[in-house]
C-alpha cells in the first residue's frame, strides 16, 4: 500500500470502516479517496461505503504502530458481516473472512447467497438526523452507523426516528469521495421515506431486532433447529397442523395480514411481491428447506410475525429445545394419502353439495371473480386438483380463468397506483414497473404528460441560506462581465455558472433556488442582444483605428457569421 498513515483516528462504537477513513480524510484535508488511499492494482473497497470491505490486511499494514485496529476487530466491529454470519455455514463464514482479509470482493456476495435474495438491489445508505446531533454534541463529529445500513432498517433503534435515505445512484456520483453524513451534498440528496403511523411499531421492532442480531456476533446456527423453532411457533397460530404440515391457504392469509402492516418500498416491497392469495416462496423455503444462506431479514420478519424474540431464535439455533422435527413431517410426503394424521392436518372437510355439477358451478363462479386456486380450495374445503378439474370442464376454462385472474390483479394494481400517486412520483409507486409492462396506455394517461413535478419537496435549510447570497453574486458577476474591457462576452447562465463555480447547481438545483432563478432571467442576455452589443463594439473599434467601416468588416471583427 503506497499511502502510509502517520496517525489514524480511533473508531467510535458501531462506526463503519468507510466512516473512519472519511474522518481521517477530513482531518488531513483530503477530499478524494485516491488522495488518501491508493492500492495497486485496484483502489481498495474499504474506502467505499460497502458492507463487506476487502483487502483489509493491506489497510492494517499501513496503519501506524500502536493502533489497536486489527483485521479481526475491523470485521467484527466495523462491517456488517456479524449480522449475516449466524445464517451462514462454517465454510461460508471462513471464506468470507479470508476474502475480506486477503482477497477481492468478486464472488463474495454470490457465495453468501445475497445475490439470489434480491435485497442488494434495494439497499440504500441511511442516516439519522438525531444521531448526527447526538454525535456532534458528544464526540464532536457525525459518523456513519452500521445499524442504519442493515437491510430493512428505516427507523433508528436508538432515537426511534425515521432515517434519511440516500439512494445509491446519488451516492455513486461521489463514489471516490470520502463523505460523512453531515456533508452538504449528503443532506441535500437525502429524502425522508413515507412511513404510516400504523407501520412504525413493526418497523421499530424489526430495527431493534436487527441491532440485537448485529451485536450478538453469534456463530453459524443449525438450520434444522431454526426450522423446528419456527414450525413450533407457527403451530400455535394454526397455520401448521399437529403433524407439522403447512396449511398453505391459512399461511398465505396469515403472512398477507402481517405484510400489510409493512411499507411497500425497499426490501419490504420485495418480500411482498407475490400474487395475492398464494403463499410466498421465501416463506415455504424457510419452513420446508432448512439450509444456510437464507437472508437474515427473512428470518427476522417471520420471527416477528410469529411473536418470537431474536434472542430466543439464536439460542434455539445453537442448543435446540429437545427433539428436532423430522423433515419428512413438514409436508407429509412420506405418509400415505389415507393416513389419519395427514388428512386431519390438511383440514379437508368437504362441504355437502347436491352433486359434482353444483360444486363445479360454485368453483367456476369464484374463478370468474379472479380468485386463485388456493383461495377457491380454501373456501370450499376441496383439493387443488378438484379446482383445476372443475375449471377444465368449462369451454376454454383455463384461458378464461387466466384472463380473470389477470383482470383482478390489474384492478388491484391500478387502484393501489392511484392511491400512491397522490403523494408520490410515478416512478416511486410500487406498481409502476408492472403497469409499465402490462398496461402502458393506461399508465401514460395517468402520468403527467408534460413531465412537470407535481409534488413540491420542501427545500433543505441549506438552500434558504444559499439563495440570497448566491443571488447577489449573480448580479455582481453580470455587472463585472458587462464592464470587462476588450471584446464583449456573452452574459448567459453557462458563463455565470463557470465564473461562480456553480454550473452543476444551476443545472440540477435551480428549482430549489427561486431568487437565483429570477436573477438569472433578469441579467442574462439573449443571442440578439449579445450580437448587437458585439457589433456596436466592432464598429467603434474600426472608427478608432481609422479603418474603413463596412458590414463585412464589422461582422468579421465581431466574430459573427453573416446570414
Amino acid at each position: 500500500m503506497e499511502h502510509r498513515f502517520h496517525f489514524f483516528p480511533e473508531p467510535y462504537p458501531d462506526e463503519t470502516l468507510h466512516s473512519v477513513l472519511s474522518r481521517y480524510a477530513r482531518l488531513c484535508g483530503f477530499c478524494r479517496a485516491d488522495e488518501a488511499v491508493v492500492l495497486p492494482p485496484w483502489k481498495g473497497s474499504f474506502s467505499d461505503n460497502v458492507p463487506f470491505p476487502c483487502q483489509l490486511n493491506e489497510l492494517e499494514g499501513a496503519l501506524p504502530s500502536g493502533t489497536s485496529l486489527t483485521v479481526a476487530r475491523m470485521i467484527e466491529r466495523h462491517t456488517l458481516l456479524p449480522y449475516y454470519q449466524p445464517f451462514l455455514s462454517e465454510a461460508q463464514l471462513h471464506q468470507a473472512y479470508f476474502q475480506m482479509e486477503f482477497g477481492f470482493a468478486s464472488g463474495l456476495k454470490l457465495s453468501m447467497g445475497l445475490i439470489a435474495s434480491r435485497f442488494e438491489h434495494a439497499s440504500c445508505t441511511r442516516f439519522c438526523l438525531d444521531c448526527i446531533a447526538h454525535d456532534q454534541a458528544h464526540v464532536g463529529v457525525a459518523y456513519w452507523h452500521r445499524v442504519h445500513q442493515l437491510p430493512g432498517v428505516y427507523l433508528c433503534p436508538h432515537h426511534e426516528a425515521p432515517l434519511m435515505v440516500l439512494e445509491h445512484r446519488t451516492f455513486s456520483q461521489f463514489r471516490r469521495r470520502l463523505m460523512l453524513p453531515d456533508d452538504e451534498v449528503v443532506i441535500s440528496g437525502a429524502k425522508l421515506p413515507e412511513i404510516a403511523p400504523r407501520q412504525r411499531p413493526r418497523l421499530l421492532k424489526l430495527a431493534k431486532s436487527s441491532a440485537t442480531l448485529l451485536q450478538a456476533k453469534a456463530r453459524p446456527l443449525d438450520p434444522f433447529r431454526l426450522r423446528s423453532t419456527l414450525l413450533r411457533a407457527a403451530a400455535t397460530f394454526g397455520v401448521v397442523s399437529a403433524g407439522y404440515r403447512l396449511r398453505l391457504t391459512k399461511l398465505a392469509s396469515f403472512i398477507e395480514n402481517y405484510v400489510d402492516l409493512l411499507p411497500d418500498f425497499g426490501e419490504y416491497h420485495i418480500l411482498a411481491s407475490f400474487p395475492q392469495g398464494s403463499t410466498h416462496t421465501w416463506l415455504t423455503k424457510l419452513l420446508r428447506k432448512p439450509r444456510h444462506s437464507h437472508h437474515p431479514l427473512r428470518y427476522l420478519v417471520l420471527a416477528d410475525a410469529l411473536h418470537l424474540d431474536v434472542r430466543d431464535l439464536v439460542i434455539d439455533g445453537h442448543e435446540g429445545p429437545g427433539g428436532l422435527i423430522p423433515s419428512s413431517c413438514s409436508d407429509c410426503r412420506s405418509l400415505p394419502r389415507t393416513t389419519k394424521g395427514c388428512s386431519q392436518s390438511a383440514g379437508f372437510r368437504p362441504q355437502r353439495v347436491n352433486s359434482l355439477t353444483d360444486l363445479g358451478r360454485l368453483i367456476w363462479k369464484d374463478a370468474e371473480k379472479g380468485m386463485s386456486a388456493s383461495e377457491i380450495a380454501g373456501k370450499h374445503s376441496v383439493s387443488l386438483a378438484t379446482v383445476y378439474r372443475a375449471v377444465r370442464l368449462n369451454p376454454d376454462g383455463p384461458a378464461r380463468w387466466s384472463y380473470f385472474r389477470f383482470k383482478r390483479e390489474l384492478d388491484h394494481r391500478r387502484g393501489r397506483f392511484v392511491r400512491q400517486y397522490q403523494k408520490r412520483f410515478a416512478h416511486d409507486c410500487s406498481d409502476y414497473m408492472w403497469l409499465y409492462r402490462n398496461d402502458h396506455d393506461w399508465l401514460a394517461e395517468r402520468r403527467d404528460l408534460k413531465g412537470e413535478r407535481r409534488l413540491a419537496r420542501n427545500p433543505s435549510p441549506v438552500f434558504f441560506e444559499l439563495d440570497p447570497s448566491l443571488e447577489s453574486e449573480i448580479h455582481s458577476c453580470a455587472c463585472r462581465l458587462l464592464a470587462m474591457p476588450g471584446k464583449p462576452v456573452w452574459v448567459n447562465r453557462s458563463r455565470i455558472g463557470r465564473e461562480l463555480d456553480s454550473t452543476a447547481r444551476f443545472e440540477k438545483q435551480l428549482n430549489k433556488l427561486p431568487l437565483c432563478a429570477a436573477a438569472l432571467d433578469f441579467v442574462c442576455e439573449t443571442r440578439q442582444q449579445f450580437h448587437g452589443r458585439r457589433l456596436a463594439w466592432a464598429e467603434q473599434q474600426l472608427l478608432q483605428n481609422g479603418a474603413r467601416v463596412s458590414t463585412s468588416g464589422v461582422y468579421r471583427l465581431a466574430s459573427i457569421r453573416m446570414k
